[in-house]
């Protein structure tokens, strides 16, 4: 799981049914269906204001059954595959190849993996979206729509254009 899924996950998810989503995802993180790297449950808690999502990512942290810290040889493989996933101008380490490095190694070990993501804009020349990193490195992805639904949690229509309603 990416960051811009889990911070998404709140403007998804209906006040009134967050409480109960999240305690289901930490169920799935228990399970060990729901990953992520350290990069991803740093950069959802440094925020200077956590939410619901910033607070559950380190709260869930000692419950992740996969390592926080993924394989050098992996990070290597993004790397030279798809390094441009990184934003050279971003002044904090970024979660996306490590995203993808975790993806990878887990794969290699035999498991089924999906990337969930909502970072699907290529920003060229500067860089390029996460789902086109996974498309390079044969990973497949959904995004936090269609993972949430798939794991039976309630999630906000989404607007018609123009109707300016959410639910």
């Amino acid at each position: 799981m990416d960051t811009s899924a889990l911070i998404n996950f709140k403007t998804l998810i209906g006040v009134s049914d967050q409480w109960d989503a999240f305690k289901l995802l930490e169920q799935l993180v228990e399970q060990g269906r729901i990953a992520m790297p350290r990069q991803v449950v740093n950069e959802a808690s440094e925020i200077a204001h956590p939410d619901l999502p910033g607070a559950w990512a380190p709260g869930v942290r000692s419950r992740l059954r996969y390592p926080l810290d993924v394989d050098y040889e992996h990070i290597q493989r993004v790397m030279r595959e798809a390094g441009d996933v990184v934003d050279p101008n971003k002044s904090s380490e970024d979660a996306d190849p490590y995203v993808l490095a975790q993806a990878v190694q887990l794969r290699a070990q035999g498991l089924e993996v999906v990337v969930v993501t909502d970072d699907d804009v290529d920003r060229m020349p500067i860089k390029i979206s996460l789902t086109t990193a996974c498309g390079r490195l044969g990973v497949r992805h959904v995004g936090s729509r269609g993972f949430l639904t798939s794991c039976g949690i309630k999630v906000r229509r989404a607007p018609v254009h123009g109707d300016g309603e959410d639910e």
